[in-house]
Order: structure tokens, then C-alpha cells, then sequence
């Protein structure tokens, strides 16, 4: 008889064969089953907003929401809104250039009337 002080005879195969796996390994699985994956790879967009946008751009404009393919921008001013709808489709282009696949096909933008940051949410 094994001196185990943890019982390793009761443990479950599953356990033994390598288990608990990595969380990385696990989380591809578990957003595709739940359906997650589409609006994780969509939420992206705010981490590679200044590559899409240029630093100038992304200074005076960012996006609220990437979903069902429409991406909407706040603009800090009509201005940059105005600028916004001139350049959607350059930045609909970059946008599925940075991010990897067709996920933008609409850019709308909304002149903000708050400030970026604030108590709204994460942008």
C-alpha cells in the first residue's frame, strides 16, 4: 500500500491524464460551445483601436460597439464625426485587416456629447 496522504488511488482518471488543464487550452472550447467567440473576437476592436485608426484619429474618436458586423465610433465632436464618415470605409477596411476576418461591413458615428472615460462604460 502507497503512503499518500491525498488518496491519488481515488482521484479520477481525468484528473490523472493531465488534468486540470491550462485555462488557455480550455477557453477556445468553452467560448465556441457557448457561442462567445464571435462577439470576443468583435470586443477586440477596442484593443487595436489606435493600429486601426492612427494615434491622431484615435485621440478624438473611439469605438463604442462592434456587433452584427456595424461598427459605431463616438466622435468627441461633430467635426470628427463629420471626418468619421468621410474615412468608414478606410476604417472598415483596416478594421477587418487588424482584427482578421470580415467583421466590419457598416461604420456609423455618433458625436459624443460626454467625456471619453467617463462613467459610461469601457471604450
Amino acid at each position: 500500500m502507497r503512503n499518500d496522504p491525498l488518496g491519488s488511488d481515488r482521484v479520477p482518471d481525468k484528473l490523472r491524464d493531465g488534468w486540470p488543464a491550462p485555462l488557455a487550452d480550455l477557453l477556445p472550447g468553452l467560448t465556441s460551445r457557448k457561442g462567445w467567440r464571435e462577439r470576443l473576437e468583435e470586443a477586440r476592436v477596442h484593443d487595436v483601436w489606435e493600429e486601426v485608426a492612427g494615434a491622431e484619429l484615435a485621440a478624438h474618436v473611439w469605438p463604442v460597439r462592434l456587433h452584427g458586423g456595424v461598427l459605431v465610433l463616438e466622435a468627441e465632436s461633430a467635426a470628427w464625426a463629420t471626418q468619421i464618415r468621410y474615412l468608414s470605409g478606410d476604417l472598415a477596411r483596416k478594421a477587418n485587416e487588424v482584427l482578421g476576418g470580415q467583421h466590419v461591413t457598416q461604420v456609423r458615428v455618433v458625436s459624443g456629447s460626454r467625456e471619453r472615460g467617463g462613467s459610461t462604460g469601457n471604450r
